[in-house]
């Protein structure tokens, strides 16, 4: 077995439950319409590094709350996106509509990125910029392909590659379930995704970070957070939620709960434009 069809069997490993996904999504957008981009958010600093928004169209794959949207937008770019979950996307719309600037609504789909069709919303090679900020939508090869496929110049993927977080040791411990891999699972997707791209002729740039701090927080705005970690699926019951949200409280020092947790994240940027002649390529779009 050669590299690549190594990678492309790790990276088709996947099988994604669209609908849940969804539904888990929608409980935690509430919690995720409170964040915001950081002033060194190092995917951002990156992008900058290789093109000027201004006037550039931008696809946002796996958009949230809209936070990376409504950077994009103050730079000048023409935004689009597609997401998931509709709670989701209710929460980019009050963002991006609370900031007074204009943008075209219908532009933010509400959808699975494994369901959407590029031809039909007129999205083959229609963007300067595709961006992923720790998004699932890369589920498979194909997926990879078609996200080359709506770029017409580069693509921004940033991927956690190392995730350790104190709370969820002890939680995973206190439900008698197995500890956590340390990220492997999360490491192996951008370590496919890079040689895939490399194995087809393009140049793929890649860049870390990483980041230590311990975060304290109201138990019950974590409870659909920690309960998306701990059971996946169906396993995920309103009985196990009601039971993690008590013992949240029960941990709960001054109505918060603390945790320490270590993140690594990769960020990768490609030129599309840029491959090697006479690459071994499989005809991705």
């Amino acid at each position: 077995m050669n590299p690549s069809e190594y990678f492309s069997q790790r990276l088709d490993s996947k099988q994604p439950d669209l609908a849940r996904q969804a539904q888990a999504w929608d409980r935690r957008a509430e919690e995720v319409g409170a964040f915001t981009v950081a002033r060194d958010d190092m995917a951002l600093h990156l992008v900058r590094q290789h093109m000027d928004l201004s006037g550039k169209a931008v696809l946002d794959i796996s958009f949230g709350a809209g936070r990376h949207l409504l950077e994009f937008l103050r730079q000048g770019a023409r935004i689009s996106g597609v997401e998931i979950s509709a709670g989701m996307v209710a929460q980019a719309h009050r963002k991006l509509r609370a900031s007074g600037l204009p943008y075209p609504p219908d532009n933010l789909v509400q959808s699975a990125w494994e369901t959407l069709d590029l031809s039909t919303r007129g999205w083959d090679q229609a963007f300067d910029l595709v961006f992923l900020h720790k998004s699932p939508a890369i589920s498979s090869v194909a997926m990879l392909k078609k996200v080359l496929q709506a770029s017409r110049q580069a693509v921004c993927i940033s991927l956690y590659t190392h995730r350790e977080d104190s709370l969820l040791q002890d939680l995973l411990l206190g439900f008698g379930l197995m500890r956590d891999p340390g990220g492997i699972r999360v490491a192996d997707d951008l370590l496919a995704i890079f040689n895939l791209l490399y194995a087809w002729g393009y140049l793929p740039q890649l860049q870390f970070e990483e980041h230590s701090k311990t975060s304290r927080h109201d138990p019950d705005r974590i409870v659909d957070r920690y309960a998306s970690w701990l059971w996946r699926g169906a396993d995920c019951t309103e009985t196990r939620r009601r039971a993690l949200r008590d013992t949240l409280r029960h941990r709960a020092v001054d109505s918060k709960v603390d945790t320490r947790h270590r993140d690594i994240v990769g960020h990768l940027l490609v030129d599309v434009r840029r491959r090697q002649p006479g690459a071994g390529f499989d005809d991705h779009v």
